[in-house]
């Protein structure tokens, strides 16, 4: 059992794994897989849609770190209960303006870091971060190469 679950895991991490299989691999039941699935740039659109619904905060976070996720599927995301799939959407540089926008007003300093740390957020928003409550992220904000010079 344990090398029927071993070869699974090795299948759903290679990025020589066919579509096809990643996506009957993401329907797994052992979140493991579903993550390393979640994970591979391989992965089908349509596996990722249905990973990003996934129960396990897990299996949402590597979904919103996957670079072949598509900006809907971060705006959803961006919405999560969980604060590491919502720092992993601030992090992904494919992540829609509209949803780094939103995400700079989270309650949690850490995501927002990371947003003022994205190489894609708007000016406006590293304007609106540079004057924040929190000092790493006013830094972040003004360290970040898209920053106004009225924050750096």
């Amino acid at each position: 059992m344990a090398d029927s679950l071993d070869a699974k895991l090795a299948l759903a991490r290679d990025t020589r794994t066919p579509g096809k299989t990643l996506a009957k691999l993401a329907g797994h039941k052992s979140w493991a897989i579903r993550a390393d699935v979640a994970s591979n740039p391989r992965t089908p659109s349509k596996a990722l849609v249905r990973l990003a619904d996934d129960k396990r905060w897990e299996v949402r976070t590597e979904v919103a770190l996957n670079h072949n996720v598509s900006g809907k599927v971060l705006e959803g995301l961006a919405e999560d209960d969980h604060i590491s799939v919502r720092t992993a959407v601030a992090l992904n540089p494919k992540t829609p303006a509209s949803a780094l926008r939103r995400l700079a007003k989270d309650k949690s300093a850490i995501v927002r870091l990371r947003v003022a740390e994205n190489r894609n957020v708007p000016s406006g928003v590293l304007r609106r971060l540079g004057s924040d409550d929190d000092r790493d992220v006013r830094r972040a904000a003004g360290e970040n190469h898209r920053a106004p010079k009225k924050v750096k």
